[in-house]
């Protein structure tokens, strides 16, 4: 084992905080941003992403809303069937992004 690891694992931990995304998103929040991530088709509808991160349409739409003030998300209609759907705004993809990218590192960083 390297004597050098407390310092590395000082740099890691610095520069992984400042790629981290903050902490004041909730984990709710948080499930909806990865969700809507994952669905590269748009394809998710508001039912479908509430019962994705286990809450109730009502809750979901507070949730929603609160992510659109941090324009992190936005609406769209679907043009065929005139549903509402969530999507991720540019700034809420390179939020999630930069959280993947970090995590990974992490774990790359951990795993030899």
């Amino acid at each position: 084992m390297s004597s050098n690891w407390p310092k590395t694992m000082q740099v890691l931990s610095r520069d992984a905080a400042a790629l981290l995304p903050p902490a004041m998103i909730e984990e709710t929040d948080w499930d909806i941003l990865l969700a809507l991530h994952a669905d590269a088709g748009c394809k998710l509808g508001l039912a479908k992403l509430a019962a994705l991160v286990s809450i109730s349409e009502a809750n979901l739409n507070n949730q929603l809303a609160k992510l659109e003030r941090r324009k992190l998300i936005a609406g769209a209609q679907n043009q065929l069937t005139l549903e509402l759907r969530a999507v991720l705004t540019p700034e809420g993809r390179e939020l999630v992004d930069r959280y993947l990218s970090a995590t990974t590192e992490l774990q790359v960083a951990t795993h030899p």
